[in-house]
């Protein structure tokens, strides 16, 4: 087989190399491969082979070929220990597609093509009626598990599924995650009805299901806040999924803190590994300072900068890009030379940030000068370096209404400047524009 015929075939295979699952550029692999290792870990779906798969695709995005491999070996054990015959069987094919392409980047040819020989015995046409309900669920919890943005494509594929076995109860509870994630993207009301129906149904067969239960509690929050709350306090008490309990602890955020970090104190216990509880950790304590009585602010202040110090400095190998500008605004408030250190300290490695992260650091940083050194200029600068970059997060919204606000308040050929380079930034936007980041 020629090399142009070898990737033709491995082109048309359904795995996680053809999935165009929506990484590339835009999402850290390092930050989606600890988030997923927590869902693998900790989330009961019956699909953990699936996500095994996925695994080996981001550590093989990231060079290491050997994890991808062992990875894969693990996804193979799971389908063993699977009941359903054509669940198991659409799974092997999802690795046995994902082995054929780590070997073909590898240039292992031989061993690509060893892989898609094995695909041809399992499955000898392109489509196995009783296969394609199980891959499109498989895409659909990996969608899913990359980013709440792909929350569209992952409803689709969940659809077509419950097409063809309307009465497969985890096809419904992906559907109604899909659709979740879809409302948190375009806040539709018509979506937020239907994602409850789905999730009310789920909530009721499979009462374990927490991060079902959590989903619901947060569409319910405007219209039944006693309802809500009750899932909230349930899912906390009973669930042992540190995704769940982080959950939890964000909604107790904007009504009580010292509820949040108690139930993140027993997610971490959890799992010490997963990043995003210290990143939530770290807006408890900006809150409690925040809110603090006069006296006490200064005691949560050395508090904060003590434990997120150790925090860095136990987690080397973590994504904690925003606890460490947690740390920077709280050590800039007794020190700003302290802050503006660990700024550039960040800019030195900016090769390795992910977009969202470099915007969030010019946000930061531009701050600093607008407030701490009471520079327009600099602040301008970095404001303007956020909004360049290529993703449409909250961070780089922030930018523009600093920008439009500093416009606003000077005028003149400054307000001027500011505006042209808003327009002149989004006219030279790349025509796939990424939308909105809210993972």
């Amino acid at each position: 087989m020629s090399s142009r015929q070898l990737k033709e075939k491995l082109d048309a295979l359904q795995c996680h190399f053809t999935w165009q699952l929506g990484l590339t550029g835009q999402l850290e692999p390092t930050h989606v491969l600890q988030k997923l290792a927590v869902e693998i870990q900790h989330t009961p779906h019956p699909n953990q082979a699936v996500l095994l798969g996925l695994q080996a695709y981001l550590l093989q995005l990231k060079g290491q070929k050997r994890e991808a491999l062992q990875s894969l070996q693990d996804a193979e054990e799971h389908t063993r220990q699977d009941e359903q015959q054509a669940s198991a069987a659409a799974a092997t094919l999802i690795i046995y597609g994902n082995y054929a392409w780590v070997h073909y980047l590898e240039a292992s040819y031989q061993e690509a093509e060893s892989y898609l020989e094995r695909i041809q015995q399992l499955c000898p046409t392109p489509w196995d009626a009783q296969l394609i309900p199980y891959i499109q669920a498989q895409k659909g919890w990996s969608l899913l598990a990359v980013r709440a943005r792909n929350g569209e494509r992952a409803r689709e594929c969940f659809e077509v599924a419950l097409m063809l076995e309307p009465g497969n109860r985890y096809f419904h509870a992906g559907l109604g995650m899909a659709l979740y994630s879809s409302w948190i993207y375009f806040q539709d009301p018509d979506i937020a009805r239907k994602a409850i129906i789905q999730l009310e149904r789920t909530a009721l067969e499979q009462p374990n299901n927490y991060r079902a239960k959590i989903y619901l509690a947060r569409l319910l929050e405007k219209v039944d806040i006693e309802r809500s709350t009750g899932l909230i306090e349930e899912s906390a008490e009973n669930s042992t999924n540190p995704y769940v309990l982080k959950a939890s602890a964000l909604f107790w955020l904007r009504h009580n803190t010292e509820r949040a970090m108690e139930i993140l104190q027993r997610a971490l216990q959890q799992d010490p590994g997963y990043h995003l509880l210290y990143q939530a950790l770290a807006r408890c304590y900006r809150l409690q300072w925040l809110n603090a009585e006069e006296g006490d602010n200064n005691n949560i202040l050395e508090e904060a900068i003590r434990h997120l110090q150790k925090i860095l400095q136990n987690h080397p190998d973590l994504d904690l890009v925003y606890v460490k500008l947690q740390l920077a605004e709280f050590c800039g408030a007794r020190d700003p030379e302290e802050e503006e250190n660990i700024y550039k300290e960040l800019q030195e490695r900016i090769d390795t940030l992910s977009p969202k992260c470099r915007q969030a650091l010019s946000l930061y940083w531009g701050k600093f000068f607008l407030y701490k050194r009471r520079s327009l200029d600099e602040a301008k600068a970095k404001f303007m370096d956020g909004y360049r970059i290529p993703a449409l997060t909250k961070e780089r919204k922030e930018c523009a209404q600093r920008l439009r606000k500093m416009a606003r308040h000077c005028g003149g050929d400054y307000a001027d400047a500011i505006y042209r380079f808003i327009e002149e930034t989004d006219y030279h936007l790349p025509m796939e524009f990424p939308g909105t980041d809210l993972d």
